[in-house]
């Protein structure tokens, strides 16, 4: 099972989306959140995302005193990245798992570590290769993603439209 670190932007959107639940049904992935990041959110964001930290579908990964130093030495080491990023990019590495973020400076700095990263796009890649979503439900929050994040790469969504419109009509 390969872990994933969860960037706030990422859930964030999810949210927006209302495709939570099913983000959370993904299988062969074991979803986590820093503390750091976790405590970022807003109020109403914690309340829908609490019953899968409940559940243990999203791990909340608490820092030990190793852990801040360790943090603590990204942050000063990086390029302007808040502590929150560096959390993510820190536990990223150390379980060798995949940060998944919409943040162009953390995913820049945290590849340039080894460390492997991934955006909102592979999140629908995996839910339609897994059959939680159909190609034309895909379509339709696509669509609505790139009307609340236009900082998305377009040509990412022109070319998954594209495949997706063309294995819409092969099934």
């Amino acid at each position: 099972m390969r872990i994933v670190i969860n960037d706030a932007n990422i859930l964030i959107d999810l949210i927006h989306l209302e495709m939570v639940d099913v983000f959370f049904r993904l299988e062969n992935l074991e979803l986590r959140i820093t503390d750091f990041v976790y405590e970022e959110l807003h109020e109403e964001q914690k309340n829908i995302l609490q019953p899968f930290v409940n559940s243990g579908d999203l791990i909340l990964t608490e820092s030990d005193q190793s852990d801040l130093v360790n943090i603590s030495n990204l942050m000063n080491n990086s390029n302007g990245l808040s502590f929150q990023d560096c959390s993510v990019w820190y536990f990223a590495k150390f379980f060798e798992g995949i940060l998944l973020t919409g943040d162009g400076r953390l995913r820049k700095q945290s590849s340039e570590d080894g460390v492997e990263v991934r955006g909102v796009l592979f999140v629908f890649d995996k839910l339609l290769i897994d059959g939680l979503i159909n190609f034309e439900y895909a379509i339709l929050k696509i669509n609505q993603l790139y009307q609340i994040n236009e900082r998305l790469p377009m040509i990412a969504k022109i070319e998954r439209l594209h495949s997706w419109t063309q294995s819409e009509h092969i099934t």
